[in-house]
């Protein structure tokens, strides 16, 4: 049992328990304001405490490591039999400190061995998939409201998953937890047998179905290339220097082009030469004397040189022309044999660079030709492998739909088979819910009816209140605690902490004050659990006149006050000793 929690901080109040049930709540005194409440006093930080103590992985964001709680110790005092031992926690920026008798221990190492202490839960089912941990196991007999925790009675927090809260429940009331195990499993199964024909190329599908054919066909085409990839890489050479080369062919091709370009102009150049010689020859003097003749008309005198002179003159004019053109065309038709010459000598040399480049590649193409070559052997291995799959994909989604339905019916037939426990725990839960109410709950335990596998509901009258719901959230848990004891697969004496909520204490204060919270741990008989709740009844009126006389301020007569915060409202945690006053009750001391 958890027999004391305290802390190194000045603030905190040490909290000591009992055997039997313990009941942490608030309670307002004579003192109290109007204003004063029963929030904030220290009931939820007592959960989340518990929590922080046995967490498996540290919160940086949670209350323990604010700034002003950091380097804070917390200690917890724990007794199993006659053993007793200490879990101490010590909040720091970086890594907490964690002991056990103050030994130091990893999160993990002390929630194993918890789970083998309380819970009878060896390490070599807690690490299979999908099988019951210490986590969600705790979190039932201490759940909270932040998580999610009192949303559900067979969900410890909002987050928990449907085969999760199977597979403990199913542990810790005595059913074969390994059939939602292995419908989980198998649902996964399903799952990655529905995926596997989405997840297919969308070129293998026609008109939305798989198309094995096409498969196939595209398989039978890889071979092809597959061998013809592999024997280009085979048959490869890698060229040392390849890259100087190929930029020296390069620099060679362009030489030999710019001396082509060069001598299509030196060709016009020739070719303009020999028209201009033509008309040189094609000159006639005739045309001379008549335009000389014409000339003498119109400036007869203005015109002293005479015929001749002119004659010489044009015939000189003529021949150094001539001259000049074919020296021009002689000095065109030499730069086109020197540019001949050294194309030829040029296209030698690229002739033997090509050469060499044929016979090989750079490092970089075979890299290239090994990557298309891996690529296709990629694509050929994966529909060698996918397309035996893909034919019988049909045959294994009926199957594993088949075997789904199966074990969602084994699961059924287990509760069933299982009497004992289950008639326990229905048994458990109506009894708890009647203390509570007049009217007993219901549980049921079956099989889903689709394929959640096993479905456990609870009814009680007036479960749409909210207090109502918190204390039918008490009495699931309540039962999973007889129930888990009688399997040895929880600690009798570890903990069972009352919901913190500030509101489903004024609904029941009957169940709190009076002897039938008690009557819950010892078990009474059916006579005198009958007298309790007469002598309950028949004192309901005289506690609702006495709230409405003292309106603002809370009296539990069953309460010992006691201090856990310093704020304006105090704190009352009562036990299950026997009661100090003859009529079964406790005074309030202030």
């Amino acid at each position: 049992m958890i027999t004391k929690l305290a802390s190194s901080r000045s603030t905190f109040k040490t909290l000591e328990f009992k055997p039997g049930l313990n009941i942490l709540l608030a309670e307002k005194h004579e003192t109290s304001g109007a204003r004063d409440t029963r929030n904030g006093t220290g009931k939820t930080s007592f959960i989340e405490l518990v929590h922080y103590l046995l967490a498996g992985k540290r919160n940086a964001k949670d209350d323990f490591h604010k700034p002003e709680l950091i380097g804070a110790e917390y200690t917890a005092t724990f007794k199993r039999n006659s053993n007793e031992f200490v879990i101490t926690k010590k909040s720091s920026a970086t890594k907490d400190e964690l002991r056990r008798n103050e030994e130091y221990l990893t999160p993990v190492d002390l929630r194993e061995a918890l789970s083998r202490e309380w819970f009878n839960l060896e390490s070599e089912i807690s690490t299979e998939k999908y099988s019951p941990s210490f986590g969600a196991l705790l979190a039932y007999f201490v759940r909270k409201e932040r998580n999610g925790g009192f949303a559900s009675p067979v969900l410890n927090s909002s987050s928990q998953q449907s085969w999760d809260s199977q597979v403990s429940l199913s542990y810790l009331l005595g059913f074969d937890w390994r059939l939602p195990q292995k419908l989980q499993l198998t649902k996964d199964q399903k799952k990655d047998a529905d995926t596997l024909a989405k997840m297919i190329k969308s070129g293998y599908f026609t008109d939305g179905a798989l198309d094995i054919n096409k498969m196939q066909a595209r398989l039978d085409l890889l071979d092809s290339e597959v061998e013809a990839k592999r024997a280009e890489v085979a048959s490869a050479t890698v060229v040392d220097g390849y890259r100087r080369h190929e930029l020296t062919a390069n620099d060679l091709t362009m030489q030999i082009r710019d001396l082509n370009e060069a001598n299509l102009i030196d060709l016009d150049l020739s070719e303009g030469i020999d028209q201009a010689l033509a008309e040189v020859e094609d000159a006639n003097l005739a045309d001379v004397r008549s335009l000389y003749e014409q000339i003498g008309i119109f400036f007869s005198e203005q015109v002293e040189k005479r015929f001749e002179q002119v004659e010489a003159f044009h015939r000189q004019v003529s021949k150094n022309r001539e001259t000049h053109l074919k020296r021009e065309k002689s000095s065109a038709e030499n730069r086109l044999a020197e540019r001949k010459k050294e194309i030829i000598r040029l296209q030698k040399v690229l002739s033997d660079k090509m050469a060499l480049l044929r016979s090989g590649m750079a490092i970089e193409r075979l890299t290239y030709l090994q990557s298309d070559l891996n690529k296709l052997e990629a694509e050929q291995a994966d529909l060698q492998q996918q397309i035996p799959k893909f034919q019988n994909v049909d045959e294994d989604q009926k199957r594993l739909k088949r075997e789904i339905d199966d074990l969602v019916d084994l699961i059924g037939r287990d509760v069933m088979e299982r009497e004992k426990p289950r008639k326990a725990a229905v048994q458990v839960f109506a009894e708890t819910s009647q203390f509570l109410y007049d009217e007993s709950g219901q549980l049921i335990i079956g099989r889903s009816s689709g394929i959640a596998g096993l479905s456990i509901e609870t009814d009680i009258a007036g479960k749409k209140s909210g207090g109502k719901n918190h204390m039918q959230i008490f009495c699931f848990d309540w039962l999973l605690v007889e129930i888990a004891l009688k399997h040895d697969r929880f600690d009798r004496h570890i903990i069972r902490c009352l919901v913190a909520g500030p509101s489903q204490f004024d609904l029941l204060p009957d169940f709190l004050s009076r002897p039938t919270a008690i009557s819950l741990c010892q078990q009474k008989s059916r006579g005198e659990k009958a007298v309790q709740k007469r002598a309950i009844k028949g004192s309901r009126e005289k506690q609702r006149k006495v709230r409405k006389k003292k309106k603002g301020v809370w009296q539990d007569v069953r309460c010992i006050t006691t201090p856990i915060l310093e704020r304006g409202t105090r704190c009352a945690f009562p036990v299950s000793s026997p009661p100090a006053c003859g009529d079964g009750s406790r005074p309030i001391t202030s």
